[in-house]
């Protein structure tokens, strides 16, 4: 009986040394973890340079940028990876970067006109200049979404992770010296937006400018009309998904901003930053490889998409029940001990969140599959309903409880729940459809 395990062991090994998928996981994960632990790194130094309040401001900066940056690209980025010929792929990438060329200036007008209110709920009032860098970011966003899924498209994820790590101990690199010399958030968000360009630039260095990542074909209006209607499913579903999502994972950034403090914010913000490491890290190199696995196999119509799905949420849960159990329990000292006194309150938000972004982890397999499935639908409804459910929980906490711990708590079992809706979908249709995927093989078998 040993001998027969040992020897399951073994085989099980052996096919996952020679596993494509495993090694891209492997390849993008590295990245992912080099880029975090360069992160993690520098941070305990950040937080005693910067403090909670320039922490809260450059956070609100991003939350505000983040929620529009998936109108950039119309949503259409996301499609890159879609098309099965280069020439329709390249259409995609130009009627992405043309709609970002677009939506900078639009940008630029509401900036200026919203200044008044962006200051407030980014807690910019002495500042509100630093709102102009807005459109500068959303064509930055544009130039390096195309380029992420080009080179997922490409299967060039050595290319991409190298690139991620480079832009990420630039930057933090940067912030460090930055922070000695002269600290304040405007640095912070300098720092910042430049990390994103440098992203785009050394991984542009590195992949072969042919096909979709060649810099020319970007460019132009040949083949866009018809890729808008090939793929405005994206444009339809997908963004407004994104939009969405966004916003309900910004909003408590947002509102602490605005009703309680700038530095409640940064509290917020350092603790989202530590807790999203293994959430990056498995969810992004897993979810990049295993996208375009999960869709060829739907597309194939093959019975093995659904226990696809579930191996993949199985190894995310097993793998992320340890940091995420361990901040559940031991976050308020840990954090204290790690990022300085000052921090307590931080680590008293990563207890609830942690609840949160463990299942957000596991449900990234689930969100991968859905487009494939046609319910982008779905996921639009869903984050409807997710900004009024976890808005109402953050008003009910900052309302009636006057506290911003019992907040974050509401929020984070209002995510938990959203979470289990998408997984419930995602394998429920992928179940249904796999049977009847079986059916067809067999028949066509016999």
């Amino acid at each position: 009986m040993p001998y027969k395990v040992f020897s399951s062991l073994q085989s099980i090994t052996k096919r996952l040394k020679t596993s494509n998928f495993v090694r891209n996981v492997a390849m993008v994960g590295g990245g992912i973890a080099a880029g975090q632990a360069i992160a993690l790194a520098f941070m305990p130094f950040l937080t005693r340079l910067y403090g909670p309040e320039s922490f809260g401001i450059a956070a609100a900066f991003a939350a505000i940028v983040n929620i529009i940056t998936p109108i950039s690209t119309m949503g259409y980025a996301n499609a890159i990876v879609m098309p099965e010929s280069d020439r329709d792929a390249a259409a995609v990438a130009r009627l992405s970067i043309l709609c970002g060329l677009i939506i900078a200036p639009l940008s630029l007008i509401l900036v200026h006109v919203g200044k008044p209110w962006l200051a407030v709920w980014t807690g910019m009032e002495k500042a509100p200049q630093m709102l102009y860098l807005i459109p500068l970011t959303l064509v930055i966003g544009a130039f390096l979404s195309v380029t992420n899924q080009s080179a997922i498209r490409a299967s060039l994820f050595k290319a991409k992770a190298r690139a991620y790590v480079e832009s990420k101990l630039f930057t933090d690199t940067s912030k460090l010296i930055g922070g000695i010399i002269a600290p304040s958030e405007l640095l912070l968000i300098l720092l910042t937006i430049i990390g994103q360009f440098t992203n785009f630039l050394m991984q542009m260095l590195r992949v072969p400018r042919t096909g979709v990542l060649k810099i020319s074909n970007w460019f132009g209006t040949d083949g866009v009309r018809n890729a808008a209607i090939e793929q405005r499913d994206f444009a339809i579903y997908r963004m407004p998904q994104s939009v969405l999502n966004a916003a309900s994972l910004g909003l408590p950034t947002i509102l602490l901003t605005s009703l309680f403090s700038a530095s409640s914010a940064g509290q917020y913000s350092v603790a989202v930053l530590v807790l999203g490491a293994p959430v990056m890290l498995l969810g992004s190199s897993v979810g990049e490889v295993f996208y375009p696995k999960i869709t060829r196999a739907i597309t194939a119509k093959s019975p093995s998409a659904y226990k696809l799905l579930f191996k993949v949420s199985a190894i995310l849960f097993a793998v992320g029940l340890i940091p995420f159990g361990t901040m559940m329990i031991f976050g308020e000292y840990l954090f204290s001990i790690i990022f300085g006194q000052e921090w307590v309150v931080a680590g008293n938000y990563s207890q609830w969140l942690s609840i949160w972004l463990l299942s957000n982890l596991v449900t990234g397999a689930s969100v991968a599959t859905l487009p494939a499935l046609g319910l982008q639908r779905f996921l639009l409804i869903r984050e409807v309903f997710s900004v009024i459910l976890r808005a109402t929980a953050l008003y009910v906490g900052f309302k009636f409880f006057e506290s911003d711990v019992i907040a974050i708590a509401l929020f984070s079992i209002v995510g938990f729940l959203l979470s289990l809706s998408i997984v419930y979908v995602a394998f429920r249709h992928l179940f249904k459809n796999s049977k009847d995927w079986k059916l067809i093989y067999d028949n066509e078998s016999i």
